[in-house]
Formats: structure tokens, C-alpha cells, sequence
């Protein structure tokens, strides 16, 4: 993948490896180059496989062990052209037409690691020989303390509920428009990629399609919303998924409503669920009509801190080391 493409799990924990120390390569998709970039302290991007393979690789693996950290079981065919001294498995997402390279991906592995307690579980019950780590998502640092910014030229004035995130089939669309519907007054507002064949939404005027934002972008956003949504469907890939984007909300003091998914039930009542099309609507109706406490936004943004990357780069790093003293390369 491409290193600004959606900051999210993958560069966070990079970062993080980057900044207690490892030497962090992350191949990114293009331009091609020979040359290696450094985007953050400690982590390069290489583009050029061949290169990497033939000259910088051979130098690193003289003085250091090679550890593969990858979230995409696909890249077991690759592996060994790396010729890893330990390989680490994140099992990040619950893609069903991922399913069928887990098993090679987990055979080649010392370690895996689920974002999710329900992945967490699924793997220690398939895979009883191999050690899992439960290391959810958590908050970017750099959403804390945001200050006061101009409400950006594409967002309308009003209330704003607002979804941030991939724009993508697993978005229960009938959720989105019922409640549109049923708020006439407020704007509803989507920042993300879209994915696949998803409803234009031009017949509501108070739905705002916005797209892809960059990450350091979104901060000006934040700010300006009355309550962030996660209306997702309840599907195999989101009944697993630990959201990124409930942490980024909390971060900025922002309520989140979501649909009653496990990891967010696991996050009352710093985040509220909802069952149905009703609940949910019910409840952003509560929410849109009685003003935010203080104490509440504060313990929002508090849990948050308690889950920002720097703690999951820490964990990360413990799982590295302990798979090193495993193989006495540490």
C-alpha cells in the first residue's frame, strides 16, 4: 500500500516501532525509486524491490535480526524472498476473500496478533500451537488538545453528524438514509474513499458526500461536529472490526453513536451502541437535542489517552521481543 493511503493501523504501528528504536521499511506502492525515504524517525519507504533485496537488505540483516510484520496474509507467497528471521502475523481485518491464505500465512508465522478479542479468539481456537496477542486499534496522538479552527469551506452550516471513514458496502446505506430523513435540520456529512456500487444520495439535500480527506486534514473537521456515527451493517468483516475512527472521535472529545458492535459494546459508555434502525435513530435524537456535558467530554478524551498508538507500539514491541528471545536473536 501506498504510506498516505488512509493513515491508519499499518503506519501508526511503524511509527511507533520507529520511534522506540527499530529500523522500520515499509514497501510502498510508487513512484518508483531507488532510493529509500525517510517519512518518520526511523522509518523508510523502499519502492524498489529489487534494490531493496539486493543492497539494503543484505547490509541490515549483517548487523541486525529481519522481522516481517505484516497484516496481509496474501504476502505468505513473498516471505521467503525476504528471508525473515521471524515473521509476525496481524490479523487485522475479518476479509472473507482473505480467508483462504490465513492458513499458510499462520504456519509461516511465530507470532500472531488480532486487533479484535473476537479475532483473538477465533485464531486461538483454529491455530491452538501459536501465540496470540489481542493489540486493538487506539487514538492518534495528534487529535488531543485540538484548538479552535475556521469551519472548513465544505462544511455547511448547522448541526453536523458526521461518518468518517471508508464509504464502503459494509455502511448500513438504509441507516444512513433513514435517519437523514428523520432530521431534516441537520447535516449529514461522509469523509472517506468510496468503495464499490453505494448510493449517491443527490435526491437528500442535507447529505453531504465529501470523500477522501487526508489525515492531516481531518483535525479542522473535528471540531465541528455535534456527534460522530459508525453505521455500520452487521457483517462478518465489521463484526470484528475495532474502529479505528471510535478512538479518533474520543480523541477529539467528539460523542460517537454506533451500531451495537462487539468491540464498540466493549466501549460503553464512552461510545453508545444501538441495535436497530430505530434505536439508533433514537438515540442520535437524544443526542442532537440534549448538549454535551463537560464531565462526559472529558471522559471521553481520557479514554482515549489510555489507548493512543504509543501503547499499542509498546505492546508491539514486546511481541517482537518476545518472539527474538524465543529464536535466541535477541
Amino acid at each position: 500500500m501506498n504510506w498516505t493511503f488512509m493513515k491508519q493501523r499499518p503506519q501508526q504501528l511503524m511509527t511507533q516501532f520507529g520511534a522506540l528504536g527499530h529500523q522500520v521499511y515499509f514497501e510502498n506502492l510508487a513512484p518508483l525509486s531507488p532510493h529509500l525515504q525517510e517519512v518518520e524517525p526511523g522509518v523508510h519507504l523502499f519502492t524498489d524491490h529489487q534494490s531493496f533485496l539486493s543492497r539494503t537488505l543484505p547490509r541490515l540483516r549483517k548487523e541486525h535480526p529481519v522481522v516481517v510484520w505484516t497484516t496481509w496474509a496474501k504476502q505468505r507467497s513473498r516471505l521467503t524472498l525476504f528471508k525473515p528471521d521471524a515473521v509476525i502475523y496481524d490479523c487485522c481485518d475479518e476479509f472473507p476473500h482473505w480467508a483462504k491464505y490465513e492458513a499458510k500465512m499462520v504456519e509461516a508465522s511465530d507470532h500472531l496478533v488480532a486487533t479484535a478479542k473476537t479475532i483473538k479468539t477465533r485464531l486461538e481456537l483454529a491455530y491452538p500451537d501459536k501465540p496470540v496477542t489481542l493489540i486493538p486499534n487506539a487514538a492518534d496522538q495528534s487529535l488531543f488538545d485540538l484548538p479552535p479552527s475556521t469551519r472548513p469551506a465544505d462544511l455547511p452550516e448547522g448541526p453536523i453528524v458526521a461518518y468518517i471513514g471508508a464509504w464502503a458496502y459494509w455502511i448500513d446505506h438504509a441507516l444512513f438514509e433513514k435517519i437523514a430523513r428523520a432530521y431534516p435540520g441537520v447535516n449529514f456529512v461522509s469523509i472517506g474513499a468510496p468503495y464499490g456500487d453505494i448510493p449517491s444520495y443527490t435526491e437528500l439535500p442535507n447529505v453531504h458526500v465529501l470523500g477522501e480527506k487526508p489525515h492531516s486534514v481531518l483535525r479542522q473537521y473535528f471540531p465541528h461536529i455535534d456527534v460522530a456515527i459508525i453505521p455500520f451493517l452487521y457483517h462478518p468483516i465489521t463484526l470484528a472490526t475495532n474502529p479505528v475512527k471510535a478512538y479518533e472521535y474520543m480523541a477529539a472529545g467528539v460523542r460517537v453513536l454506533s451500531t451495537a458492535l462487539p468491540e464498540c459494546i466493549h466501549m460503553e459508555p464512552y461510545v453508545t451502541t444501538a441495535t436497530t434502525h430505530d434505536d439508533f435513530a433514537a438515540k442520535l435524537g437524544h443526542m442532537l437535542s440534549n448538549p454535551d456535558s463537560e464531565e462526559a467530554r472529558n471522559s471521553r478524551i481520557e479514554y482515549a489517552r489510555q489507548n493512543r498508538w504509543q501503547e499499542r507500539g509498546i505492546a508491539g514491541n514486546e511481541v517482537i521481543s518476545e518472539v527474538l528471545r524465543t529464536k535466541s536473536l535477541l
